[in-house]
C-alpha cells in the first residue's frame, strides 16, 4: 500500500537521524548494571500529551504526574509538555519525522487522529509493551491498543457520551429518564410545551456533533453489525448502504427540526452551551464524562445533575452506549529509556500507588481497573459496558478526517444550505475512500 510505503520512509528517515541527534538525555548506566529508575545517575525522561492545563488545583499531567513519579523514584525528572490538540498532533508529526519525538507521548484507540496507536504501530513509532502488569489491569479496553498481536499504548480508562440532565427540571415535569427514542422524544415534547428548551449544544465547535451522533450509531448501526467499520476498510460496506448512517443522521436532525435542540446552534461554543445548561436555560446536553466538571459547575441555578445514554433504541431493543477507551501513554520505540518508561508507566497504572490515585481522582475518565469504585452517576454505563453493550465511538475506526466531514455536511443541513442527508453520507464515503489511497 502506499500509505504503508510512506510510513516506512519516514521510520527510516527518522531512525537514521535519532542515531545522529540522540532522543533524550540521559547518562549511561556502570559497566554491567542494568539502569532502572530506582538505580543509576539522575536521568530525564520526556513526556508529550495534549490538552488544556486544569484552570483551578494542580494539573495532573504537567505537575502531579513528574511529581509523584520524582517521590517514587528521585533520580528521575520527567519533562512533560502539555499542548492544545492542534499544536499537540502538529508537533507530534513533525517530532516523529525528524526523530526527536519524547520518550513517551500520548495515543488515542485504534485509528482515532494523528497519534492513532494502530497508525503509529504500522509505521514502527511504539514500543511492544504487552509484557507490562498494566496491560492486564486496564480491562478489555486495551484491545483498542492491539495491533497484530501486540500491545502499544494503555488506555486511560473509559470514557462514555451521554446525556446531562437537570433532574429537578424532569421531576417538575414529571418525567422518567427515557430507555428508547420514542420515550426520548416524548420527554423533548413535554419539555418544549412547558416552556423549556429540551437541548443545548455549542455546534460552532463542530465536533460536539459526535457526541450525539456516535451515541445513535452505539443503538442503530453495530448492533446490527459490530464489523461495520472493517467492511468500510475492506470496501464491503459503506456510509451510503441504506439503513445504517442515514438512520443516524435522520434521528439527529429530528432533534434540530422539531427545535428540541435550541436554533442557532451553530452560532454557540461547546463552552456557551455548557454555560447555558449549568444556568439552567435548557434541560439536557449531549457530552462526554471528560467535561463532568465544566457542566456540574455552578451557575445561575442550582439543581440536581443526572446522566444517561441517548436511547437511540427502538421501543422492545437493548440500549447500548457509546463507550470508548481513553487515549493514554506509549512509548517512543527510538527512545534510549525504554525501560524506565515501562516503569514509569507500571507505576501510573497499579491500581493502587498515589499516582494511580491521582490519576483515578482527576475526574477525566472512569477507571476499569478490577475494584476501582465507581461513580454512582456512572453506574448505568458501567453495567452495559461489563454487559457488552456499548460501542466504541465510531471515529476511533475511521481514518482521520472522515468525521470532519461528517460534521461540516451537517452543519450545512442544520444551517439551512439544502444539504440533505444522502449528500452527507455520499461525502463521508467520498472522504473515506480518498484517505484511505492517500
Amino acid at each position: 500500500m502506499k500509505r504503508r510505503k510512506v510510513l516506512s520512509i519516514l521510520l527510516v528517515t527518522a531512525m537514521a537521524f535519532s542515531l545522529l541527534t540522540g532522543c533524550t538525555s540521559e547518562k549511561e548506566p556502570a559497566s554491567g548494571e542494568e539502569k532502572t529508575a530506582e538505580n543509576g545517575d539522575e536521568i530525564t525522561i520526556t513526556y508529550m500529551c495534549s490538552g488544556v492545563k486544569a484552570a483551578e488545583g494542580e494539573d495532573f499531567e504537567s505537575e502531579t504526574l513528574p511529581r509523584l513519579v520524582k517521590e517514587k523514584y528521585p533520580n528521575v525528572n520527567l519533562e512533560v509538555t502539555k499542548l492544545p490538540d492542534d499544536q499537540y498532533y502538529t508537533a507530534l508529526k513533525t517530532k516523529l519525522a525528524t526523530g526527536e519525538a519524547p520518550d513517551m507521548f500520548l495515543v488515542q484507540p485504534r485509528y482515532a487522529g494523528v497519534n492513532a496507536t494502530f497508525t503509529l504501530a504500522e509505521a514502527g513509532y511504539l514500543e511492544d509493551i504487552s509484557d507490562l502488569n498494566a496491560v492486564e489491569n486496564v480491562g478489555s479496553g486495551v484491545e483498542s491498543f492491539r495491533y497484530e498481536g501486540k500491545i502499544y499504548g494503555i488506555p486511560g480508562g473509559v470514557t462514555y457520551l451521554g446525556t446531562y440532565y437537570n433532574k429537578d427540571v424532569f421531576e417538575e415535569n414529571n418525567i422518567s429518564v427515557p430507555t428508547n427514542w420514542q420515550e426520548f422524544l416524548e420527554a423533548c415534547e413535554t419539555l418544549k410545551n412547558a416552556g423549556i428548551q429540551p437541548i443545548v449544544m455549542g455546534d460552532k465547535d463542530m465536533y460536539v456533533m459526535q457526541f450525539g451522533l456516535y451515541q445513535l450509531a452505539a443503538n442503530l448501526v453495530y448492533p446490527e453489525d459490530p464489523e461495520f467499520d472493517e467492511g468500510l476498510r475492506d470496501g464491503t460496506k459503506k456510509f451510503t448502504d441504506e439503513g445504517t448512517w442515514d438512520l443516524v443522521l435522520e434521528r439527529y436532525y429530528e432533534l434540530y427540526e422539531k427545535g428540541y435542540v435550541q436554533s442557532g446552534s451553530l452560532g454557540l461554543g461547546v463552552s456557551q452551551a455548557q454555560q447555558k445548561f449549568i444556568d439552567g436555560e435548557a434541560a439536557m446536553i449531549f457530552d462526554g464524562t471528560f467535561n463532568r466538571k465544566a457542566v456540574e459547575a455552578e451557575g445561575a441555578t442550582s439543581f440536581e445533575r443526572g446522566y444517561f445514554p441517548l436511547p437511540g433504541n427502538d421501543e422492545g431493543k437493548q440500549l447500548y452506549t457509546a463507550g470508548a477507551p481513553g487515549g493514554g501513554p506509549a512509548i517512543y520505540s527510538g527512545s534510549k529509556n525504554t525501560d524506565i518508561c515501562k516503569e514509569i508507566i507500571e507505576l501510573w497504572f497499579d491500581g493502587e500507588s498515589d499516582l494511580y490515585k491521582a490519576y483515578e481522582s482527576n475526574g477525566r475518565f472512569i477507571s476499569t481497573n478490577e475494584g476501582a469504585e465507581v461513580d454512582p452517576m456512572y453506574a448505568d454505563f458501567m453495567k452495559l459496558y461489563n454487559e457488552g453493550n456499548s460501542f466504541y465511538w465510531c471515529n476511533q475506526a475511521w481514518p482521520a478526517g472522515t468525521e470532519t466531514e461528517m460534521e461540516t455536511l451537517f452543519g450545512e443541513l442544520i444551517g439551512g444550505a439544502g444539504t440533505t442527508i444522502p449528500d452527507i453520507t455520499s461525502g463521508m464515503q467520498n472522504k473515506l475512500e480518498e484517505l484511505l489511497n492517500q
